[in-house]
Formats: structure tokens, sequence, C-alpha cells
């Protein structure tokens, strides 16, 4: 019995201290365990606490925070209250609340942020996913779980690198400035601001940029799928843009739709529905390159810039530009810039083609080879190369290596080809360039403004551009000559004067068969027949025709030749326009003007503008008769295509321009309602058409102004120009005015003409041989 006892005592005694090895053993693993979590818990609160106190960096205060500012796109709106353009540093347009479609916020909030309303900032459950797989095990892709209110946070103050401890340090930081924002604004605040604040890609910024980009309307007018195609680019801007992955994008657009069914937000019925809906992309792009006015902007930048800074030192306010939200009201209207930009597109890319043809065997620097060098001498690359002081050498060489390089293509998208600089230098010269401007003769508002072909590679603004005016300037010296009395039923003869006291020189006709007889004050001018127009300028005087064309619009010098009747002065269609308005205007002249009103975001006056200063240049009488016998060269002068190939039967009136050697080609035509002046030609003026046929203003620039009037005309907002007329003439006026275009020479005096030309073809022959024996005889003498 006692050995029996014993044995069990000691297997009792074995089974005790068993017991008690697992006892210390599960007391020591939860000791270590308490101590882990307690040290861990203590590390992560003083980790949570350094951040706080912002030893990692600053965390937005409270005072901070109520201070939030978004930066917003200022916008150009025409006078019919379109966004035309824009200036930004991120486009963006802040909207409220009401706004915005409700569609986008039960889209956001299934999608991105289920517990939104339950929260103040931090999501418990997310939080936990956040400490366990971002936080421990590094995993980025895991989701970061983060709320509405911490992506806001992210959207506001960025994020930085901190080693390693990067996503966790930026995690805490965001939830500290998400509690503090719930904590200051009311839930409606909290989303209205994160959606004016995420990206969209392409630099789009906040969801009223994103609507007008990808769908054309404002964010208030998002459908259903709308909005969730747009919901859904915010997990991958580029991966889910509708527009570059359109497959890719309805099909996340889908999953958000997905959630809102899950979440109760639509029914299962509108889901099914909803689901095989196309994407209905209505992509609008709108900035500095692309956007409408493009050419104007520039013009509106620096104007506004200089009424802003006036504006700031009188008002100790600092406004800016980019990113203030100014609105900036134009005088444009944009159905007419969109006209005007659609005639001047339409129209160079067959004149270019035509142009290319016409010089498809040889290029105009084979006889000037000053063309290309010039060129180079002026590019950017030369003057950088030949700053860090590289030789002529290696600048040619440099020039002749074909690199990769994307130029201008019209019809085209963006091309990218290898090409040499030099070859780039060559294609660029062969490039036509037109300019188009129109202004209501009126009040001097432009009503559309285009400066170029494309704005993304060529800045220079045709309308400012200063080149010779050809024909165009001869009106003024008509109403000159008015003005000085000269009589309306006047007969001048078609022949060639040399003027001797100014170096002989001897004008002569654009076209060889101008008739040859006597021509009226209106046939003349229809016809823009040179000769005429110089001895209207004779007789007028140079001081009374230059005075003349200063008061109506042109700045520039104005040298007193007779030359300067056929426009061999420069100016710009700036100007020009100025001096056409004058004639619509019955002889009053009006500044021209682009910007009406500026106000802050909130609507606060900056700028409005003064009413526009009205001079009178000449007696309305005079500004009729000029519009009368202009009217006469649309209907039977230079002007007729417009009648006959554009179809055009308005009352019109205008004048062609051709400048010399073809250079540049000019066409002003007008109703009582609109002035619009067209320029064309290369950038440099010896790149030209050879024949006057091709390069004439009536082939280069009449037909833009007749696509463009054609175009508007459809539009009902302008069907009133149809009926528009210029004021009635007196019959006295009209009886002095319609009289026969040409009185012929007769018979005789034709032949007697004949008989002296060929008497003096003759004796200039004999002169020219007595000259040339003059000089042997000097040459022998001499030795």
């Amino acid at each position: 019995m006692a050995i029996k006892t014993t044995k069990t005592k000691k297997k009792r005694t074995k089974k005790k201290t068993k017991m008690s090895k697992k006892k210390r053993i599960k007391r020591l693993i939860l000791k270590i365990f308490l101590i882990s979590t307690i040290s861990f818990t203590l590390l992560l609160g003083a980790f949570f606490f350094s951040i706080y106190l912002g030893l990692f960096g600053t965390i937005p205060s409270y005072s901070d925070l109520k201070k939030i500012k978004n930066d917003e796109t200022s916008k150009i709106y025409s006078e019919d209250n379109v966004v035309i353009n824009s200036f930004y540093l991120e486009n963006r347009t802040n909207i409220g609340y009401n706004k915005i479609s409700k569609n986008v916020f039960d889209a956001l909030i299934s999608t991105e942020d289920s517990r939104f309303y339950e929260h103040s900032g931090i999501d418990s459950r997310s939080l936990l996913r956040v400490l366990f797989k971002t936080v421990l095990l590094r995993d980025k892709s895991s989701g970061g779980g983060s709320t509405l209110s911490q992506q806001l946070a992210k959207n506001l103050y960025g994020r930085r690198k901190y080693s390693f401890l990067s996503m966790p340090i930026n995690k805490f930081k965001e939830m500290i400035t998400a509690h503090r924002l719930e904590s200051i604004y009311t839930k409606e605040e909290v989303i209205t601001l994160y959606l004016n604040t995420v990206p969209f890609g392409e630099d789009v910024y906040g969801i009223e940029s994103a609507s007008q980009r990808f769908f054309s309307k404002s964010a208030q007018h998002l459908s259903l799928t709308e909005s969730a195609c747009l919901v859904g680019m915010l997990k991958a801007s580029t991966a889910y843009n509708p527009r570059m992955h359109p497959k890719r994008s309805k099909q996340r657009r889908n999953v958000v739709l997905h959630q809102m069914l899950k979440y109760g937000a639509i029914s299962k019925g509108l889901y099914k529905y909803s689901i095989k809906q196309p994407l209905g992309v209505k992509y609008k792009r709108l900035n500095s390159e692309m956007g409408s006015a493009s050419y104007l902007r520039e013009r509106i930048r620096k104007r506004a810039s200089s009424i802003l800074k006036q504006y700031n030192q009188d008002n100790n306010t600092n406004l800016n530009l980019y990113i203030d939200g100014i609105k900036i009201y134009t005088t444009i209207d944009s159905r007419l810039q969109k006209y005007a930009e659609e005639a001047v597109c339409e129209y160079m890319v067959k004149l270019q083609r035509s142009f290319n043809k016409h010089w498809s065997r040889s290029k105009p620097w084979t006889r000037h080879r000053g063309i290309i060098e010039a060129s180079m001498k002026r590019s950017i690359r030369y003057k950088k190369l030949k700053k860090k002081g590289v030789s002529m050498k290696k600048i040619r060489e440099i020039f002749n290596k074909k690199i990769k390089m994307e130029v201008y293509a019209p019809k085209y998208k963006d091309t990218t080809l290898m090409m040499s600089p030099l070859d780039s230098i060559k294609y660029y010269q062969m490039i036509l360039h037109s300019g188009l401007l129109a202004m209501n003769p009126t009040n001097g508002y432009i009503k559309a403004w285009v400066g170029g072909i494309d704005f993304k590679y060529f800045k220079y603004d045709m309308i400012m551009a200063q080149r010779q005016t050809g024909s165009i300037f001869k009106p003024i010296v008509y109403a000159t000559a008015l003005e000085n009395g000269e009589p309306l039923n006047s007969y001048y003869e078609n022949k060639r004067t040399v003027y001797k006291e100014y170096n002989n020189w001897s004008p002569k006709n654009s076209h060889k068969d101008d008739e040859i007889g006597s021509y009226s004050m209106k046939g003349a001018l229809a016809h823009s027949i040179n000769t005429i127009a110089v001895e209207l300028l004779m007789k007028a005087g140079f001081t009374p025709t230059i005075a003349m064309a200063h008061e109506m619009g042109m700045k520039s010098k104005l040298n007193p030749f007779p030359s300067l009747a056929l426009g061999v002065a420069n100016s710009s269609l700036y100007e020009m326009v100025q001096v056409y308005s004058t004639f619509a205007n019955n002889g009053m002249h009006v500044q021209p003007a682009y910007i009406k009103l500026i106000t802050d975001k909130e609507g606060n006056v900056i700028y409005k503008a003064d009413i526009q200063d009205v001079n009178r240049c000449m007696s309305q009488k005079t500004a009729s008769a000029i519009n009368y016998m202009l009217q006469a060269t649309i209907d039977e002068g230079t002007g007729r295509r417009l009648r006959t190939r554009y179809g055009l039967k308005n009352s019109l009136a205008g004048k062609t321009g051709t400048t010399q050697n073809n250079a540049d080609g000019w066409f002003v035509g007008y109703t009582p309602k609109i002035v619009v002046g067209v320029r064309t030609g290369a950038e440099d003026m010896r790149v030209h058409f050879r024949s006057t046929y091709l390069g004439q203003g009536a082939n280069t620039a009449l037909p833009i102004f007749g696509l463009f009037m054609r175009k508007a005309l459809k539009d009902k907002k302008f069907n009133s120009w149809n009926y528009s007329q210029f004021p009635a003439l007196p019959a006295s006026m009209i009886d002095k005015i319609n009289i026969p275009t040409l009185k012929k020479q007769s018979f005789f005096k034709k032949t007697e003409e004949k008989i002296k030309k060929i008497f003096k073809v003759k004796e200039d022959k004999k002169k020219k041989k007595k000259s040339i024996w003059k000089r042997i005889k000097s040459i022998f003498s001499k030795d």
C-alpha cells in the first residue's frame, strides 16, 4: 500500500510540475504579449504624439483650416456669356454644394466612403486595416482606407517623403487634419471642398472643371452615368480617362454603379439600365493654346494684369490673375469667333495646298538665298548656341542633324517627324499665315479676333503685325480728295504719269488689261486704278491725306511720296479695320475695345470700360459717298467674287489690296453692322505667289471673309445683317456718282497714243545708244 501511495504521489507531483510549467509558459507569453502591446501602444502613442507636435512637419492648425482657399481659374467670358478661355495655375472652378448634382454625392459616398455621415473624419474599421496592412506590412496596394476627409487633407496639403516611415507619418497627419476639418466644417462643406480639390488628370482639378472637360456641361446637370464615370476616375485618373480609355472607363463606371446599388443609392432596375448606357463623352479642351480667341487671350492677359496691379495698389489687395477666379467679360461674340476661326482654318488649308503646288519644282530661297540664313539666325536654338560660344561650323552641323520633332500639320493632329532644324526652318518658311478681325463700327466692340492659324505653333499675332497695306489705303485718298472739294462727277484719264520731282517715279496698274480711257471716281476705285489714285493724292495733298489717315486710326509713319496712294506704308489689321469702321460709322472714328468688365469671383467690380471716345474725321456726305463707291467694288469690281462665288446678296462694301510682289493679300469688307478685315501672307515677304492671279487679295484674303459672312448669315442671331442697308444717298449725289464708269478713247486717240509710244521707244533706244557710246569714248579718252 505504501509503495502504491508513493507512486501515486510521484505521478501527482509530475502532473503538478507539468501544469506549473505550462502555466509559467502561458504567463510568460501573456506577460510578453502585454509588455509588447503596452510597449507598442506607448511607442505608437509617442510616435503619434511626436507627429501631433509637429516633429515630422507642421500640421495645419484650426485657424489655418478656417482660411482654406483653393486656387481658382480666372475666366474670360464672351458677350453672350460663354467661357472662351482662361488663366490658371491649376485648372479649377470652385462651386457650392447646391451646384453639384446629387448623383455625384451618391456615387462618391458609395464608392469612396460609405460611412461618411457616421464618422468624424476617422473610420475606425478602416483604421484597423491601415494599421495591420498598410503600416505593419507596408502593403501600399491594400488600399489606404482613408475617409473623404482624410483624402481632402491630402489634396489640400499633399504628402512628404520620410523614408520607410512615409506612409504611417502621412496617414497620421491626414487623420489629425481630417478630425480638425470635421470639427470646423459641416459634412456638406467637407464633401464640397473635396469635390473642388480632387484631381481628374489632364491638369483638371475639381468636379466643375472635369464636368466641363469631359461632358461640356455644369456639374449641376450631370446625369447618373456621367457622375459615376467621373467618380470612377478618382481611383486612377489616367487609367480610367473616358477619352483615352473608353472601354476601361466604362467598366470602372459600372463598378461605381454597382457600389451605388449595394448601398441603396439606386434601384436594381436603374442599375441594369444604366450599365448598358454609353459613356456619352462630349470632350471640350479649353486652355491658352487650344481655347477660343487664343491670340486675344494674350492681349487680355497683359491688359488685365495691368488693371489688377493698379487696383491692388489703390485698394491694398493682393488679387492674382492666375489663382483668384477673376472674371473678365469681353466684347467677343462666341458664335462669330467660332465662325471666324472656322473660316480661317478651312480656307488656309486649301490655299496652302495651292501654294505648295505652285512652288513644287523650286523654292523661294533659290532666288533669295538669305531667307533661310536669316531665319536660322533668328531662331532660339541658334541664339542659345551662339551665346555658349559654339563655332559657326559646329552650329551648322547641329542644324543639319536630324532629330525627333513635333511639327505643325494643318487638318492633322500633332505630327512627330525625324527632321533637321534646318529642314524645319525651310518647312515653316513655306507656311502661309492669316488673321481676321471683326468689329462693330458704331461702338468699337471687337466681335472676333483670330490672330493666326494655330497659336500653339505660331505665337505672333497677325492682327497687330505691321505690313504694307496695298490698295486698301486708296479709300483714304478718295475721302480726302472729296473733303477738299473734288467733284464726284469728275473723269480721270488712265495714263501713266512721270513725277520728275520724285526721282522720275511713275505708277502703273496691276492688271495689264485695265482699259485705256477715262474713269469716273466710282469706277476708278471699284477697279483699283493705281494711276488715278496717285493723281487724286497729288490733288488732295500729302499733309491732309496723312492727317486723315491718322484720325481714322492709322498710327504708323506715313511718308509724303506719291506711292503712298498705293499703300506702300506699313499698317496693321487692327488699324485698317478702324479706318473702314469710320466709313461704316458715317465718318465717326471709334476706338476699339475688347474688355467690358472685370470682377472678382464674388462679383465686385474691379474695372468697367468707359464709353468709347468718338471723333468725326469727315462729313457724313463724304463717308456716304465712299460707302456707295465701295459697294460698287463688291458689285462690279475686285470684290465681285463675294456675289458670284460665295452667293452673298446682302448690302456689302469693301476693298481688296495686294502688296508689292504679292507678298500680302488684304480684304476689308463691311455692312452697316460689322466690319471685317483679313490679311494673308508668309512670315518672310520674299516668300509669296509669283502670279498676281494667285497672290492678289481677292484670292488670298477675300475668300476668308466670304466664308465667315456666309456662316454668320445662316445664324438666326445675325439674320438681320441680310436686311441692313447703308444710308441712302441724296438723288443729287447719286446722279453725280452714277455717271458711266469708263469713257473709252476714240479710235483716233488710241492710234495717236500708240504712235507716240512707238516714237518714244525709238527715242529712248537712241538715247541709250548715245549714252553707251559716250561711256566708251570716256574710257578711251582716259587711257
